[in-house]
């Protein structure tokens, strides 16, 4: 058997292990072959659900692909100061994105004792804190510090990151995120929804809310892989814009 003949074999064996990946391919190839019919029906039946799941993957992120930019802008509010009912937190909005031309943002944070946010980075900003008043805990990456009055940490883009507070006295912390995104807006809605009632413990009642706040702040969460994340959240947030679910968050930004 020459080369050529050898090579041909080889490509012809590499297109029908491909095949296989494929799953509508893969269906067609194993029911027309001389397969037991127990490796048909496993094979039919263990890859429908990935291949459905990654098809409304598909489906969602493409058709999001055509749809505009999510509307990250706050209206000239006379509020500079914001509170969560729930106790852990009090915002007041020191620069606003529209004060700095969209430069950076610069938030004073209130958190009662115990108060704080879990696991999470941000892929359009950098977050710097400060601690004006009391101690924070920090985590960053996968370390954690426990940062004094008037020391700093940076959580820079893509760096998992919390703050909380672990004493028995209010801490006042100032963040600042650079380059201005969304974060006034999310904290804006976040905080409306909690004072009206519209969370589910961490969730918001309505799912496209959900969507909306994670994707004004560019959250992403632990869990789901970033590669799979970050185009689903930000998908489903304009999807839930051009539904005009954002609508009733208006009263909370506008």
């Amino acid at each position: 058997m020459n080369n050529l003949t050898v090579q041909a074999a080889n490509k012809a064996r590499v297109r029908k292990w491909t095949s296989f990946v494929f799953y509508p391919t893969g269906v067609l190839r194993i029911w027309k072959g001389n397969h037991p019919l127990w490796v048909r029906l496993l094979y039919t039946l263990v890859g429908l659900p990935p291949f459905f799941l990654a098809f409304i993957y598909l489906a969602i992120t493409g058709f999001a692909f055509f749809l505009p930019p999510l509307d990250l802008s706050v209206g000239n509010r006379a509020d500079r100061t914001v509170i969560n009912s729930e106790g852990n937190y009090k915002s007041t909005f020191l620069k606003t994105a529209h004060e700095t031309g969209g430069t950076y943002e610069l938030i004073q944070v209130e958190v009662e004792p115990k108060g704080g946010n879990g696991w999470h980075y941000h892929k359009s900003f950098d977050e710097y804190f400060t601690v004006l008043k009391g101690k924070a805990k920090v985590g960053l990456n996968e370390n954690e510090y426990i940062i004094n009055e008037g020391d700093s940490a940076t959580a820079k883009k893509g760096e998992w990151h919390y703050f909380a507070n672990p004493t028995d006295s209010t801490l006042l912390l100032q963040v600042k995120t650079m380059p201005a995104r969304g974060l006034e807006k999310s904290i804006r809605v976040a905080y409306g929804l909690i004072n009206d009632g519209q969370f589910e413990g961490e969730i918001t009642k309505n799912p496209w809310h959900m969507a909306l706040l994670l994707g004004y702040s560019g959250t992403y969460l632990p869990e789901i892989p970033g590669f799979i994340q970050e185009p689903l959240v930000n998908a489903l947030a304009k999807i839930a814009q051009w539904k005009g679910e954002d609508k009733a968050l208006e009263k909370y930004y506008r």
